[in-house]
């Protein structure tokens, strides 16, 4: 990684952005990494979307990269009783977040970033 460049993780729903963190400068994402994440978007999702882990039930989309295929993830994940859609990698399919960052990118239009 470039070392003025962040890592953002976002989780959002068709409503909302749930939770976000920005990793440590040089932080990769593991596979216990990402289990303790999944604990956190569970908390926020119990406080901003209650009806989503009370009844509905939670759908996570994400792809098939290492850590989100870890063992210890997919037993966080089970163990949370979500429902997991995986799709297989392809450059040709626009990825989940192009809305959202398409958004930001236009926000950021423009403007100039300091440190």
């Amino acid at each position: 990684m470039h070392p003025r460049k962040i890592m953002l993780c976002v989780w959002w729903t068709c409503e909302q952005v749930v939770h976000y963190e920005l990793q440590p400068t040089g932080q990769t994402v593991t596979g216990d990494l990402y289990s303790q994440q999944l604990e956190r978007v569970q908390q926020a999702l119990h406080q901003k979307e209650p009806a989503l882990v009370n009844g509905k039930g939670i759908m996570l989309l994400h792809d098939n990269a290492r850590p989100r295929v870890a063992q210890m993830a997919r037993n966080t994940i089970q163990r949370l009783g979500w429902e997991t859609l995986c799709p297989p990698y392809s450059p040709d399919l626009a990825p989940s977040d192009y809305h959202l960052f398409h958004s930001l990118d236009n926000h950021l239009l423009g403007k100039s970033l300091h440190q």
